[in-house]
């Protein structure tokens, strides 16, 4: 007689493979597949791994191209089921034409028991043998043997339970995502897809939520009154009893009392014993919160390390609801084998020697028990059999919370004092550890000693020092996964086994991080759940994704038919779709707004700013015809401003326009232009938006010279134009410097050229300093003619560069000024008068 037995993984089948066949085991290939022979008890054995699930669900190919089927048909279109392991799907077959009797081993759970249907389902085309099903929590030899010894009937019911929640998800994730990703791609040029999944939008739900809190957090200022007082045995601190005082006066008014104070006395002591007891058995919700709490390791990571430690025999099976031992569970086998263990011998010893006592939950799913070690091993071991990351550090922590679960509690001596100072109370508290009980064993519960001196009451102490501190409110702390778990197991969202995965999947979709332990959403994820929030807020929330947990759940006690629980969740969905769609306009909105903001906001070369009329993003638009500054609210919202037709444009992000235009600009190296205004040199605030950085006060008037720069020339000018000019050097790096002269009060310049040293120098020829700097230049100044030009074009603008206008486009009124500037203005530096034009500069 052939026996074929399917489990879930080749390293599972390996293992069951060692254990029934004593290590007599040969290892076969069937369509290049790995898979054992061996005998047991007189009968020719095979036994093969899958690879998880080998069949899925789809809908027919007619339904998978998005441009020509309307989502909301999905709802009402029943998906086939199809092999989607090609070469597992033919060694099934194979195997399963030479059996007379089949045994499906894959793992005992909803998803465990369904790929074993698969294998059952492919089996059945070729083959009538009979299938039983081999149901174990280990792959200890004890619970092997056990489970192939006493066979049983493949679990209908809980394999319908896991096909119910593929085919509503199935449903629920294609219609949604499709809809909402087509309708955003009418409004916004995006490639991505918005992908929404019953347990992966609910699970970014939460994280949102908590951001949201985050964000609309106001901190609000608080005072603390706290002293410090001393006593025979040493310093400790008190806290006014008022606690957090938002009342600033009341603070004041009672530290106005305490103010100059020396010493207090101590009213009442309180000492009671307090015991914290060990902690319950792990199901798997709170392995994967403590494993992400104690050691760091995502909740993802967690289970697939506790899935190799199961599958090479480490520890039991790692999918359970369970948080309770069965009354017949071997505890003393166990723990004699801790016993032989060098690490855990001590905790080991000291459970063995008193009657042993679990501390229990209140959980039983009955599928499997809490998970816990099935045999001691030391580190190396678990690091030679199992080579991924944490392997040794996640038994650790298994063994651990096993131990301590079996210990007594932990007690603490727990110290109140009330104290008084001027009749103002004070308290303090303090906590020992007077026996450590299971805390001794999981050194992860870090408890830390808060000692207090010892004191009796009426006691007088000094008082050392007094604060009264002003603090402000903090924020909500972001999700940690620990958190995040919590809440999903709060709200059926997923099960034991599927929740690392929404968050995982979360992760992929770029909807949030995880940073160290805590959770933070991202842009992407903040914009879809905030665009369903409001409005969709079901699909955000997670009631209607527990109503659906339900109904699975319902498929698997056997209370709800397959075909029933899938019309009510069908229905379900569709009155969350009818809610999509009712809302397609503010949605796509909302969403598409925000991608394309978030697509202005990187481009940085053209981002402006805020629109005031809707508040997305004004950014510079190129068209064939020219530019403007548009809103991403188009075509929603039509603002928009003209920008020059010509030069380079450089947002100045320093430049704030005193007019309130959206941003400056800097066309070309010639002048400035507010957006929504128009160009800085014809505006009457100019000289407070571009304040020129002056030399010292003009020869000729109570106004200042400053530097004019242009393209082959520079001199220094009048802010109040009086026509006054004066040279400086021609060539060469010239900055102004901070340091004066200390003869005339004009700041100093540093020259810098090629090749020669820098020089520091004042350039005031009515200066005797600057006189020597001229004489030493020579021919440094700038040429008559050129002076001329430069004049001209200076006298309208107090700055060049700045908010200059340009020189080629000046305005009659301009040429006129500059006109009567040249006129008065023929000399080289000077004050400027008609019948000086070759007179040089006066000394």
């Amino acid at each position: 007689m052939t026996v074929v037995a399917f489990a879930e993984k080749n390293k599972a089948a390996a293992q069951i493979a060692k254990i029934l066949g004593d290590g007599e085991v040969d290892k076969i290939s069937v369509e290049g597949l790995p898979a054992y022979e061996f005998k047991w008890k007189g009968e020719e054995w095979l036994v093969m791994g899958l690879s998880g699930h080998i069949m899925n669900y789809d809908f027919p190919e007619q339904y998978n191209k998005w441009s020509e089927v309307n989502p909301g048909t999905l709802l009402g279109i029943d998906p086939e089921k199809f092999v989607t392991r090609k070469e597992y799907g033919a060694a099934i077959k194979n195997l399963a034409k030479r059996a007379d009797k089949i045994i499906l081993a894959c793992d005992y759970d909803r998803e465990g028991e369904n790929i074993g249907f698969e294998a059952k389902t492919l089996a059945e085309e070729v083959t009538n043998a009979p299938v039983a099903r081999a149901r174990f929590s280990a792959l200890s030899p004890k619970e092997v043997r056990k489970a192939f010894e006493s066979p049983v009937d493949p679990d209908h019911n809980l394999a319908m339970a896991a096909e119910t929640r593929q085919i509503l998800d199935l449903k629920m994730g294609a219609a949604f995502t499709r809809f909402v990703t087509l309708s955003v791609r009418e409004k916004a040029r995006t490639k991505d897809i918005l992908s929404i999944g019953p347990c992966q939008t609910p699970t970014c739900g939460f994280v949102y939520e908590r951001e949201k809190a985050i964000r609309a957090f106001k901190a609000k200022d608080f005072w603390k009154i706290t002293a410090i007082f001393g006593a025979k045995g040493g310093d400790f601190e008190g806290t006014h009893r008022a606690g957090n005082i938002h009342d600033k006066e009341k603070a004041a008014e009672i530290f106005k009392r305490l103010k100059g104070a020396k010493e207090g006395f101590v009213v009442k002591k309180t000492v009671k014993e307090a015991k914290t007891s060990p902690p319950n058995p792990l199901n798997t919700t709170e392995f994967l919160k403590r494993a992400s709490k104690f050691l760091g390791i995502s909740p993802e990571v967690a289970l697939e390390v506790a899935e190799q430690l199961y599958l090479a025999g480490f520890t039991s099976y790692p999918r359970t609801e369970t948080n309770k031992y069965a009354d017949d569970f071997d505890f003393k086998t166990l723990l004699s084998d801790f016993a032989r263990q060098k690490e855990y011998r001590p905790f080991a010893e000291s459970i063995l020697s008193a009657p042993i006592v679990p501390k229990n939950g209140d959980k039983d799913a009955h599928d499997h028990p809490p998970i816990h070690p099935i045999r001691a091993a030391a580190r190396g071991e678990i690091s030679a059999a199992i080579n991924i990351q944490h392997a040794a550090e996640v038994y650790d922590l298994i063994v651990r919370h096993f131990l301590s679960n079996l210990m007594p509690a932990a007690v603490f001596e727990k110290t109140h004092l009330h104290l008084q100072v001027r009749e103002e109370p004070f308290d303090s508290s303090g906590t020992v550890l007077k026996d450590a009980g299971w805390l001794e064993a999981y050194p992860f519960e870090n408890k830390k000693d808060k000692l207090l001196p010892f004191v009796e009451e009426e006691e007088k102490v000094d008082v050392k020092k007094l604060s009264n501190t002003k603090s402000k409110t903090s924020p909500p702390k972001k999700l940690t996964e620990a958190e995040l778990l919590t809440l999903m197991d709060k709200h059926g969202i997923g099960t034991k086994a599927t929740a690392p995965t929404h968050i995982e999947t979360n992760k992929k979709r770029g909807y949030f991080e995880t940073k160290g332990k805590t959770v933070s959403i991202l842009d992407t994820g903040f914009t879809l759940m905030d665009g369903l929030s409001l409005t969709v807020p079901i699909l955000v929330r997670p009631d209607i994704r527990a109503k659906i947990e339900a109904l699975i759940q319902e498929v698997e006690d056997g209370k709800k038919e397959f075909e029933a629980a899938l019309d009510e969740g069908t229905i379900l969905i569709k009155e969350m779709y009818a809610q999509l769609e009712a809302n397609k306009k503010e949605l796509t909105a909302n969403i598409a707004g925000t991608i394309k903001d978030e697509a202005a906001l990187e481009d940085k070369k053209n981002y402006i700013g805020t629109c005031k009329a809707c508040g997305h993003v004004l950014r510079i638009v190129q068209t064939d015809t020219g530019r403007f500054v548009g809103c991403t609210g188009y075509p929603d919202c039509r603002n928009s401003f003209p920008l020059p037709k010509i030069g380079a444009l450089t947002v100045l992000r320093s430049k704030e326009c005193k007019k309130g235009g959206a941003a400056v600009l800097k066309v070309g190296n010639k002048y400035n232009w507010a957006v929504g205004i128009g160009p800085c040199f014809k505006c009457e605030l100019e000289k407070e938006c571009y304040p020129p950085e002056t030399v010292g006060p003009c020869p000729q008037c109570d106004g200042s010279m400053f530097l004019i720069s242009f393209k082959d020339s520079r001199f220094l000018g009048c802010t109040k134009r009086c026509g006054y000019t004066h040279s400086v050097p021609k060539t060469g790096k010239l900055i102004l410097l901070d340091k004066s002269c200390e003869t005339c009060g004009w700041k100093l310049f540093r020259l810098k050229e090629d090749e020669n040293p820098e020089l520091e120098f004042c350039v005031n020829r009515r200066c005797p300093e600057g006189r020597k700097y001229w004489k030493q230049a020579g021919s440094r100044t700038v040429p008559r003619g050129q002076e001329k030009a430069s004049a001209a074009s200076a006298v309208s603008s107090p700055r060049a560069g700045a908010g200059r206008k340009p020189e080629a486009k000046s305005t009659p009124e301009a040429r006129s000024t500059a006109r009567k500037a040249e006129s008065s203005a023929p000399g080289r530096v000077s004050k400027l008068s008609p019948a000086s034009g070759r007179r040089k500069e006066s000394k």
